[in-house]
């Protein structure tokens, strides 16, 4: 008679990787709004998080970069385990393209791929 015993680590390791999730999430949506230039506002207010599918949506009226990083988080820290789950955090400004190739002195070349890697994201070489 086998006096091993087998128990299930699995909700354990689920909840671990929610938790690792939340935390590069909540980290990067902070330093990528930070990170934005700012001039009304606009820009860095309309960074927008979706749980396993993208917001589409802009929001031409908010100018409150504490109110995104908020409201984000909301979302982010709502995270529960799902195989293939995502968040999916993006500016769908159309000009966020430019800001973040250079075209503000307000912040440097691609400043979202820094915050992506400040937050722990592997980019394998990419570019968001």
């Amino acid at each position: 008679m086998s006096m091993e015993k087998s128990f299930n680590i699995k909700p354990e390791l689920q909840q671990l990787v929610v938790d690792s999730m939340i935390s590069v999430g909540l980290d990067f949506m902070r330093r990528v709004v930070l990170a934005t230039p700012r001039d009304k506002g606009h820009a860095q207010a309309n960074w927008v998080v979706g749980m396993n599918t993208r917001d589409p949506r802009q929001y031409k009226t908010r100018t409150n970069a504490s109110n995104a990083i908020r409201r984000g988080g909301t979302i982010i820290k709502s995270l529960t385990y799902s195989a293939g789950m995502t968040i999916h955090i993006s500016n769908n400004l159309p000009y966020i393209r430019k800001l973040n190739d250079g075209h503000s002195q307000q912040a440097p070349k691609l400043f979202a791929e820094t915050a992506a890697r400040g937050a722990g994201i592997n980019l394998k070489g990419r570019t968001l």
